[in-house]
């Protein structure tokens, strides 16, 4: 939703803020949901799954190469890869 209404981030921020694994709460601050509809008030149900996503996010931005992930410019684009990539690593889990 938030990529459709015309929302971005930098890249670089984006990599930045899952390097240090705060990404999730710079975008409740950055895209508030009056104004947005974005949130993650589930995570709240499960509070060991926002960590467990920041180290998913973390992970991807240090090992993973910008240019592997084809995204170029909007930082929003990029977590929509990493969290593409990281159903494709589940999935691989459990077909083995």
């Amino acid at each position: 939703m938030l990529v459709d209404n015309g929302n971005s981030m930098p890249l670089k921020d984006v990599k930045q803020l899952c390097e240090q694994r705060t990404i999730l709460r710079e975008l409740q601050e950055r895209f508030p949901f009056k104004e947005t509809n974005f949130t993650h008030s589930l995570l709240k149900l499960q509070p060991d799954d926002e960590e467990e996503i920041e180290n998913i996010f973390r992970d991807m931005a240090t090992s993973i190469i910008d240019s592997q992930m084809l995204v170029a410019n909007n930082g929003l684009c990029l977590l929509i890869a990493y969290s593409q990539k990281q159903i494709q690593r589940e999935a691989q889990k459990h077909n083995v």
